[in-house]
């Protein structure tokens, strides 16, 4: 699937690499409200260092992914056909991740 890499700047250390997808829907995108959240999360004005995370709908994970390099047990949720671009995200930055980093599906309730 034909995809591109968005680099999401941190204050210490190298930027977080996340890819995007065009085919998708709005769970391939990475939001510019997401990378507004990520980067107010690393001001440390809330402290997640062991910290328990979950994010529900978090389509590429950018904002799981950054609380995961400060330090929190992140688990990041989406629908099934999110789970492979999460997993590829993941990837892409475990060698930032200080706390823990895991993706599950998301299953809705109707």
């Amino acid at each position: 699937m034909a995809g591109f890499v968005r680099e999401l700047e941190r204050r210490v250390g190298p930027a977080l690499r996340l890819e995007q997808r065009v085919a998708g829907g709005v769970g391939s995108v990475v939001w510019d409200a997401a990378l507004v959240l990520a980067k107010f999360l690393e001001t440390g004005a809330c402290p997640l260092a062991r910290r328990h995370v979950l994010e529900l709908g978090a389509g590429t994970g950018a904002v799981g992914i950054m609380a995961a390099t400060l330090g929190a047990n992140v688990t990041v949720t989406d629908l099934e056909e999110l789970q492979e671009l999460l997993r590829v995200n993941i990837e892409n930055n475990k060698h930032l991740v200080t706390g823990s980093l895991r993706a599950k599906v998301l299953k809705w309730f109707v």
